[in-house]
């Protein structure tokens, strides 16, 4: 192996991981990820192992990154219930409602909130795909934002409203139901 480009290669490696921790951005991300995938390629035919190299190319840099981008592309709206009974998710006075609108820009999609009746609410995963839900917490007063665990949106919203005082999020597994 020619030491000087795999070096080269290794450092780039090494940087582009640290892109692809650092990035919010899930285009951004697919990007890089593609980019670690080639790179990772390079490094294999250099170390004499063509057909480990040929396998990183057709699925880290191809296939993956297709299915990231049909994953990304079908999550166009953020669906929210509103179980709360003031203002909190108001479009003109809310504090919830500009929280969600900034986090919906941030990521390019569509924020849906509707009012649904708790009993009409089969389970957060049946009756349609809800992304979260929004109630008051009768004992604190604190706003429970309750989400799925799996989804990497929820992730970050819980970073964007780590430092906010009145709310807080609770993840459901997909085993839990929202009865």
């Amino acid at each position: 192996m020619n030491t000087l480009i795999g070096n080269m290669m290794q450092v780039l490696l090494i940087i582009t991981t640290i892109v692809i921790i650092k990035s919010k951005s899930n285009i951004k991300l697919v990007v890089f990820f593609s980019l670690f995938s080639l790179i990772a390629a390079i490094l294999y035919y250099l170390n004499k192992s063509p057909d480990v190299a040929l396998a990183e190319v057709a699925i880290g840099s191809a296939i993956m990154p297709l299915i990231f981008i049909v994953s990304i592309s079908r999550q166009r709206e953020f669906v929210v219930i509103n179980h709360t009974e003031d203002d909190f998710l108001d479009n003109k006075v809310g504090t919830g409602y500009n929280l969600l609108m900034d986090f919906t820009k941030y990521y390019n999609l569509k924020l849906r909130i509707y009012n649904i009746d708790l009993n009409s609410l089969k389970g957060i995963f049946r009756s349609r795909n809800v992304d979260l839900i929004v109630e008051k917490s009768k004992a604190d007063g604190k706003y429970v934002l309750k989400g799925k665990e799996s989804t990497v949106l929820i992730n970050k919203l819980e970073q964007m409203i780590k430092d906010i005082p009145n709310i807080y999020i609770i993840k459901i597994s997909e085993a839990e139901t929202y009865d």
